[in-house]
Formats: structure tokens, sequence, C-alpha cells
């Protein structure tokens, strides 16, 4: 989801001297541009990867696979073979080589140039919940499944060269959501049971530290601003706290500003081109668009209204076109009023949001 790392480190120097003019607030709001419904069966789906260079977008839509997606043209071009109950994915592209997460604990390993798949192999975990590629340490890293007895979660690291697994990191949370790099070989992690953001030192597989969140309760997604070091974590919040978008220093935790958002944020993206965050509020059917007025100072700019459930997404930041997916689903409640959701076969759709 984040194979632009590279792009925007190199670009950190002529970020920092764009003027905040160019916020979201001056640019004109999101419109729905396009939407192509994919043949489907009931399943869900999880998180997307975008390979820019290419206009390819991965879809890990779970028990039909791992689908490539034409972002350019678009339209479907494949699924993947052997790609079934797929969660999460993601790209080394200077190694050619992707990797892919299932719900039972299998590893996929594909290359992104021709989109054949390499091989798919048992990994020592028994499913995979968010993945990605820290191109500091040359390694993937894939949250694994949750030991709710012992109250902790692993994270898996793989070689973006071999794709062999090299070692695990053990968090204290039950409930990890998707990873992000810095840049500088630091992997962060939302702890949404907790409401902290673990840190892990990619290169020495260790955890290096927590970030505490406040009352930014249940953080279920984030990403980072690179050039200026600021992280942006999403939170579902809790009970009378509501859904909030917390902005953190990178380095050392500190607090820096706190913003409203939609319910049921499960991504958050960053557009260094426009200096603007975006959060995917599956639950509320909202897009938030905050304004980056400079590293300290931040504002509500927009809301835009999306389709439910559309929750997980890529934005690309050469163009800034947002990627979101969904699908028509019915909720029912047993005698307990506890909901229970069906997706319906043949509407999962690629959603283009642009400007």
């Amino acid at each position: 989801m984040h194979q632009a790392i590279h792009h925007r480190l190199a670009g950190a120097a002529l970020i920092l001297c764009t003027s905040a003019s160019a916020s979201a607030a001056d640019a004109p709001g999101y419109h729905l541009e396009k939407v192509v419904t994919i043949k489907s069966s009931d399943t869900g789906w999880d998180y997307n990867a975008l390979d820019a260079q290419r206009g390819h977008l991965f879809i890990a839509h779970r028990a039909d696979g791992l689908h490539v997606y034409d972002t350019r043209a678009g339209k479907m071009i494949k699924t993947l073979k052997h790609s079934e109950d797929t969660n999460t994915a993601a790209l080394a592209l200077e190694f050619d080589l992707g990797i892919a997460g299932t719900t039972e604990g299998d590893v996929i390993l594909f290359r992104p140039s021709s989109l054949k798949t390499i091989k798919r192999f048992k990994s020592s975990t028994g499913g995979f919940d968010g993945a990605t590629y820290d191109p500091a340490s040359r390694r993937f890293a894939m949250v694994g499944e949750a030991d709710t007895d012992k109250g902790t979660t692993p994270v898996l690291f793989f070689d973006a060269r071999t794709g062999q697994q090299v070692g695990e990191v053990v968090l204290h949370s039950i409930k990890v959501d998707a990873p992000r790099p810095d840049g500088q070989g630091n992997i962060y992690l939302p702890l949404r049971d907790r409401a902290l953001v673990a840190r892990i030192d990619a290169r020495a597989l260790k955890e290096a530290g927590e970030l505490k969140l406040g009352t930014c309760l249940q953080p279920s997604s984030l990403d980072l601003d690179l050039a200026n070091q600021r992280l942006f974590v999403g939170c579902r919040g809790k009970d009378k706290v509501a859904p909030q978008l917390a902005v953190l220093d990178a380095r050392d935790g500190r607090a820096i500003a706190s913003l409203p958002i939609g319910r049921g944020v499960d991504e958050v993206m960053y557009d260094a081109k426009s200096a603007t965050i975006l959060t995917a509020n599956g639950q509320e059917a909202t897009m938030s668009v905050i304004a980056q007025d400079s590293p300290e100072k931040y504002r509500l700019a927009q809301t835009i209204g999306t389709r439910p459930m559309a929750r997980t997404g890529v934005l690309d930041e050469a163009t800034g076109k947002v990627f979101l997916v969904n699908a028509q689903y019915v909720e029912s409640y047993n005698d307990a009023g506890e909901a229970s959701t069906r997706f319906l076969p043949n509407t999962f759709s690629v959603l283009t949001y642009a400007r």
C-alpha cells in the first residue's frame, strides 16, 4: 500500500518548501469518477496494495483471492493463482517480489512484473491481518493471528529478496492493525485494544517503544508524513468518545492535534503533494479530508460522501486519486441484537475518487 515511499523520501525537501496554500481547503472536493463492479462471491475483503509504476491495484478479497485491477484502464486484469483466502498484501518493487498473507496463515509469493505466483507455503501463524514493506531494512512485516490466552500478537518479518521468514516480534495486544514504515527502519502499528501505537525496529527485530494516544480510542489505522515525521492515527472511538484523527510527532510521541472524523475508520492516507490526510470511514460512508497547514497545524477541510462499507483503499500519490472498495450487504440481527453481515454476490466494486 505504501510502495511510493522512496518517491516520498526523495521529495522531502520539496515538500517542506511547498506553500500551505496547496492544502485541501483550496482544492475542489473529491468526486466519484468511476465505479467498476467485479464478478465475486459473498466473501469479505481487507487490505490493498498499489504498484503505482504499472497502475496495478492488488485487492485482498479473501475467499475470492488476490485480484489485480488496472487503475488506468479501469478493469480487472486477473486473480493470482493459488491466492484464495488472501487478507493482505505488500510489494517490494525493487526486488520484483510481492507477498500476501491469508486468513489461514499461508504466505503467497508472486512477481508484480509478470503477475505470476511463485509459491504458497504455511507460516508459523494461523492467519494474517495487515502487511507492509520497509525499504530501509528490506523486509516485509505482516501481522499474525492473536493468541487471546496470552494476550499477544506476533508480527512476522520476511526477507524482500527471498521471501523467507527472518524472525518475528511479539506485541502485547490482541488487536494489532496494519503496519506502516517510517523510511528509517521503524514499523508503526496501531494497538486497537490498548489505545497505543507500537514501534518496531525492523532491522533489530525488537519492539522499540509505545506511543500513547490519550482519548484516541480504538486506533485502527495510520499513516506517516515522512518529511516531517508526523504520525496520523485514525481512531474509531468508543461509547461517548467520538472518532478522531490523532496527530503525533513520530519521534517522541508528542501530541500535536486531534480532529473529528467519521465512524468506522479503517484506512488513513497521507497525500504529501496536497498536504492532506484522508480517512476512509466505512460505517459512516464518508471520507474525511484534513488539511495540513503546517507540521503543527491541522483542520478538518471537507467531508466527502462515499458508499457504505468503503473502508479500505489506497492513494495514488502521482495522480492524487483514491481507490476504495466496497460491496452491497445485508445485516441481520439475532434475538440478542447481535449483528451478522452478509455480502451480496457480484456487487464487489472498485470506487475511484478524483479531484
